[in-house]
């Protein structure tokens, strides 16, 4: 695995053109048809290597918030809080996301509790708007974004290695007794299409684009996600990611 910095002083006439471009076949290209053909499975295995996968359910409402376990609930269903239906969307999902997205996510964990992660996939619907820049979501939610780096995992039987995002973050929180605290954090992420991998919003806006324009045609796009805490200061979550990413890769894959 190797990562790379990214630069503040990319080229930037290059990502101007490619927007144009896209905001252009976005808006202003006729013809294209919607496909619901996507390159992945909106599935998540129930093991990944050593990793252990449990279910999420979240209450929709705003007040309440409730994230639990299916094991520790009698009424699956049921928010034991405020009694509203349980789903796998927390309510800012269910705020912000098109009725037909497609989403799954897992708790994982090693023996012992170590390595722990949550694992999503979003897939887009009709409305294509579902797939955005993650980092949209992850400030308003009261992130701050201290670093971002693209890391390149080794996948077997490929030559090209997996790009991943990885966005390390902090965010204030509070502990039980009151008093304040920040709580380290990461989110890495990749687009998958169909046929294409990136790990770069733009470049994936830039491939929308081209299939609208040459093939005239709109794919489903989804995002896969890893979330977790992290040690300041320690790159360990870097590895973290790699060996998790590289044992789901090929549970993701569409048969041929």
């Amino acid at each position: 695995m190797d990562h790379t910095q990214k630069s503040i002083l990319g080229p930037r006439l290059f990502v101007i053109a490619a927007l144009a471009v896209a905001a252009w076949a976005m808006v202003y290209k006729t013809g294209v048809a919607t496909s619901d053909e996507a390159g992945i499975v909106l599935h998540l295995p129930e093991e990944v290597a050593d990793w252990r996968g449990v279910d999420l359910l979240f209450c929709p409402n705003r007040e309440c918030g409730g994230q639990f376990f299916p094991a520790q609930l009698a009424d699956p269903s049921t928010c034991p809080r405020c009694g509203s239906p349980l789903g796998n969307m927390n309510w800012a999902e269910r705020s912000m996301l098109p009725a037909d997205t497609g989403l799954v996510r897992k708790y994982y964990s090693r023996p012992g509790g170590r390595d722990d992660l949550h694992a999503t996939i979003v897939l887009s619907g009709d409305d294509r708007s579902s797939i955005h820049r993650p980092q949209v979501c992850m400030t308003a939610a009261g992130n701050e974004i201290t670093e971002e780096r693209v890391i390149r995992i080794p996948l077997a039987g490929r030559d090209q290695p997996l790009e991943v995002m990885v966005m390390d973050m902090v965010k204030p929180v509070q502990r039980e007794d009151g008093t304040p605290a920040i709580y380290p954090s990461y989110y890495a992420y990749w687009f998958v299409g169909k046929d294409r991998e990136t790990a770069s919003h733009i470049v994936r806006m830039v491939w929308m684009a081209y299939d609208r324009i040459f093939h005239g045609v709109s794919h489903r796009w989804a995002y896969i996600a890893l979330s977790g805490g992290r040690v300041p200061g320690s790159g360990a979550h870097l590895q973290t990611i790699a060996d998790f990413a590289s044992q789901l890769h090929p549970a993701l894959l569409k048969p041929e």
